[in-house]
């Protein structure tokens, strides 16, 4: 993984991004600085050997993959933050409602988190609960760590 994205249990990634917002120069800071990330880091490639085609990440805390296409001839890490807000954004449908349980303590966080999220929006009352809910207050991206026998990447999300 580039840098900026590269994380391990005792190796933050520099990258600070809450996933409800698309991104931008206001909304992927450093973790630290709370600088912009510069447009040349986030056009630079996500892996190394750079892809061409397609990445898969994954989350223990979301049953959906997040499918990376790039959007030029390899996958930047622009196009990483975009395939997860873009993931995260669409409403889920009532199968995965159901899926969590009536009344569960999962599907309540996810209600919790709605309606946090619809506060912190100053609407979005009527899009319904996205994928984004199921992070609950965990809607910061804070890295990826690859498994090395494997290579899949695995989404880090954190709290403000």
């Amino acid at each position: 993984m580039h840098p900026l994205l590269a994380s391990s249990r005792h190796h933050p990634a520099p990258i600070w991004y809450d996933v409800i917002f698309t991104p931008s120069s206001k909304s992927v800071v450093d973790r630290k600085t709370r600088m912009p990330i510069p447009a040349h880091t986030l056009s630079q490639p996500a892996t190394d050997p750079a892809k061409p085609d397609k990445l898969v990440l994954r989350s223990n805390k979301l049953p959906w993959p997040v499918v990376v296409h790039a959007d030029g001839k390899i996958i930047t890490n622009l196009d990483l933050l975009c395939a997860v807000h873009r993931t995260l954004s669409t409403r889920v449908t009532h199968r995965e409602w159901e899926a969590l349980g009536h009344g569960t303590h999962a599907q309540l966080k996810a209600a919790r988190a709605y309606e946090t999220r619809c506060k912190k929006l100053g609407g979005g009352w009527d899009g319904g609960v996205r994928r984004i809910d199921w992070l609950g207050e965990k809607t910061f991206l804070i890295g990826v760590e690859v498994d090395k026998s494997t290579g899949v990447g695995k989404l880090v999300f954190g709290k403000p």
